[in-house]
This record gives C-alpha cells, structure tokens and sequence, in this order.
C-alpha cells in the first residue's frame, strides 16, 4: 500500500458510507488504484448492510450484565465458585425482607 493510499483511505470509506464524491485530492488516485477501488467497494456494501441491519431491534437477555461480569478476568471478574452462593444468598435476603415488611404491615383495629 502506498503513502497516497494511506492517506486517501478515510476519505475514500468516508464518501463510500456518506454516498458523496471523494474529495478532490484523493478523487484521481482512486480512480486509478485498484486498492482504493477495492476499499470504497467494501465500504459501500458495509455502509448498505449495516443501514439495512438499522430498522431491526433486538432487546438483550435479562441476565447478560452477570454474564458478563462472570466472564470476565481480573479485578472485575465475579469468582465463578461464587455464582451458586451468591444467588442462594441473595434469593434468601429478599425472602426475609418479605417476611418482615409482611410482619410490619400496618393491621386494622378491631
């Protein structure tokens, strides 16, 4: 790849995404560069593939945030051996809230 290619990339994926002429500097060498030909090609199906993936919605799992943070390595990473007990942990904290919030409940006179 040579030096005008380097630079002429960004301006040659840029107008391939945005649809536009490339800019005028760039405009002869790319005509003529087979490798700056082959890039605005590849970034105009990627721009179309991309704006046609756009209209889809897709909503995430509820749990991907633990499974994420379970994955992960390091000073972020949750101890898998820790996943059981946490969850048992955490499962009878609320059930304790529950029974109390349900003992203290406010009870009519009688």
């Amino acid at each position: 790849m040579s030096a005008v290619c380097e630079m002429a990339a960004p301006f040659v994926a840029n107008s391939a995404v945005d649809r536009r002429p490339i800019a005028r500097p760039f405009r002869a060498h790319a005509n003529a560069c087979l490798k700056c030909q082959a890039r605005y090609v590849a970034m105009t199906r990627t721009a179309r593939e991309l704006a046609a993936m756009s209209s889809e919605t897709l909503t995430a799992p509820l749990d991907l945030e633990w499974r994420v943070m379970s994955s992960l390595e390091g000073d972020l990473a949750l101890a898998r051996s820790w996943r059981t007990p946490v969850a048992l942990a955490a499962a009878a904290l609320s059930m304790t809230a529950a029974v109390v919030i349900w003992r203290l409940r406010p009870r009519p006179q009688s």
